[in-house]
């Protein structure tokens, strides 16, 4: 899904860790998502890998105001801390602001996708617009980058408050889907956005390592004529394949597509932008439809991949039915928060379209052309399924 906007918005504007009990057991710290952190490869030769923490918060559950005055992220590997750093009060303070600015916007509950929900805030807690925390109140940390060579354990974050310190920690996993998967689609394709840190996705919970594949003609151009119908697109129409064998978990064939998301003739970047978050704003309150548009979700014991912005009525499949590798579901659209056609590809842990946490895709036999050396697809990447060698 293009979600751009959403990425701009949060620069300007379930279950919980507890944490490690303070002198009044006043200060909790909770993640969202919350089981686990998943790190992805920046340079798998060399074992550089990236994580974000996505969202922390920090709660005064207590009934006495407590200060905030520095919150340090520590990388842990064999219970040692590897990398660290301190996020300071001026940093803090910022922090405090913008939350505070997103409450009072009316956007956490549009964007329960991003935040969780009472999964990260409970019911009743407000975000303080200072480091200052009266009862009931919280401070949101978002999208903290590390990254790091070989492997880590756990992300673990301290709070130094005038309660005393507390800390929680928060799994961090390496490994890519249990699942494998071929590219859902036939022939070559560009991924214009993927996992990569430049990229939107990484920045949005559900869809952090998901990818949107487009077509390129050989003027390097996603479309013929000027580019102002969907038509024109050479991705438009496309057959979706599943990318591995599971069964249908959803489906949603009935949303129609809007060609006036599309990037106008002559309209510059800034302009375009500008005009695009306002209209995904009124994308968001509309849900699953409003952002996904046409989709498919499959079922591969409790991974999911979604197949998303489908063209409307091109979708063969019924909920419950079953889905082979390789088999065709529909068609690329641009339906929902669409800029282009394209097809939005990812994976998740949770059969919520919206309300779940992406895991890394492993791909298997697809090649990236230009690679010399074994790896994921990233940003950029042209790539395709290696074809298979004569019996």
């Amino acid at each position: 899904m293009t979600l751009a906007g959403l990425a701009v918005l949060m620069v300007l504007t379930g279950s919980s860790m507890l944490a490690g009990a303070g002198p009044a057991g006043a200060v909790e710290i909770r993640f969202y998502p919350a089981a686990r952190l998943h790190a992805y490869e920046l340079d798998a030769a060399r074992g550089v890998r990236s994580v974000v923490l996505q969202n922390v918060a920090i709660i005064n559950s207590g009934d006495t105001a407590v200060t905030i005055s520095q919150l340090v992220l520590e990388l842990i590997a064999g219970g040692t801390a590897r990398e660290v750093r301190s996020v300071s009060a001026a940093e803090l303070e910022r922090a405090a602001q913008q939350g505070a600015q997103l409450q009072g916007s009316g956007m956490l509950k549009p964007l329960a996708f991003q935040f969780g929900g009472s999964r990260l805030l409970p019911d009743g807690v407000t975000l303080a617009a200072t480091p200052v925390l009266g009862p009931g109140q919280a401070l949101l940390l978002i999208q903290q980058t590390l990254s790091f060579s070989g492997e880590r354990d756990a992300l673990r974050v301290r709070a130094d408050t005038s309660a005393g310190p507390s800390d929680a920690s928060i799994p961090i996993s390496s490994e890519a889907s249990r699942t494998a998967f071929a590219l859902p689609l036939q022939g070559m394709w560009y991924a214009g956005a993927g996992p990569s840190l430049h990229n939107h996705h990484r920045w949005v919970v559900p869809q952090e390592f998901a990818y949107d594949f487009m077509r390129i003609g050989a003027d390097g151009l996603a479309y013929r004529s000027d580019g102002t119908t969907l038509a024109d697109y050479y991705a438009y129409g496309q057959p979706v394949l599943a990318a591995a064998a599971g069964r249908a978990a959803a489906v949603l064939n009935d949303e129609p597509e809007d060609a006036t998301l599309l990037q106008r003739a002559g309209e510059d970047g800034a302009a375009y932008l500008k005009r695009i978050v306002a209209r995904q704003n009124a994308q968001l309150a509309r849900g699953v439809r409003g952002i996904v548009g046409n989709h498919v979700l499959v079922q591969h014991g409790d991974e999911y991949t979604l197949y998303a912005h489908l063209q409307p009525g091109s979708i063969k499949l019924e909920v419950g039915d079953a889905v082979a590798q390789g088999q065709a579901i529909g068609a690329v659209g641009s339906s929902g928060s669409s800029t282009e056609p394209h097809l939005h590809f990812h994976v998740c842990d949770a059969p919520d379209v919206l309300i779940c946490a992406g895991i890394p895709p492993r791909f298997e036999g697809v090649e990236i052309y230009g690679a010399l050396e074994p790896r994921q697809p990233q940003s950029g990447d042209l790539v395709r399924n290696r074809a298979k060698s004569p019996k």
